[in-house]
């Protein structure tokens, strides 16, 4: 028995599998995704009020139920402001916690980079000593030309701090050698 022939409520899945059934009969037509659920707001305080209590003493037994909505009205918009004033102190929170992980993270980051450029360094000195060159003309630059593969800008400085020195061979100089 499939789930046409049965009667009574569907599951969540024959739900999901109809809905989407619906979706796939009609491909070309344009589907609407309902927006977020919107944020909680109080009407504005009208400009001429009704209603106004005065201060004769004596007041009758209609005014309790304009009192009650007075104070519903009041006590709503009291805890809205503080609802607000927790959901910002609440995203300041957690923008400090991101940056302060953040600047932890870079820290780190750079220090590996360096201990990984000294390493090198010292691996490259080690080669052109066994190559006979002279290790002294092994030294480190920040050359932006290593760096140009099509990679943006803000991308390449992220990536590579212009703190940290790249290793580079210095050119032989051939009039020296002459003397």
């Amino acid at each position: 028995m499939d789930s046409s022939a049965r009667k009574g409520k569907l599951s969540p899945h024959e739900r999901q599998a109809q809905a989407i059934s619906k979706l796939l009969a009609n491909p070309d037509k344009e589907i609407r995704i309902p927006d977020g659920p919107k944020e909680k707001s109080i009407r504005p305080p009208r400009d001429v009020m009704k209603n106004v209590t005065g201060s004769s003493a004596g007041a009758g037994s209609g005014e309790f139920h304009v009192y009650k909505q007075q104070r519903r009205r009041e006590n709503e918009r009291i805890q809205l402001m503080e609802e607000q004033n927790l959901k910002l102190t609440e995203q300041e929170e957690f923008e400090r916690k991101r940056a302060q992980i953040q600047e932890k993270d870079e820290a780190k980051t750079d220090k590996n980079r360096a201990k990984r450029e000294k390493k090198k360094l010292a691996a490259m000195k080690a080669q052109a000593a066994l190559k006979g060159k002279d290790p002294s003309k092994v030294t480190t630059t920040a050359s932006s030309a290593d760096r140009s593969n099509g990679e943006p800008e803000a991308k390449k400085q992220r990536l590579h701090n212009e703190a940290v020195h790249r290793v580079e061979f210095k050119p032989k100089d051939d009039s020296n050698d002459d003397s």
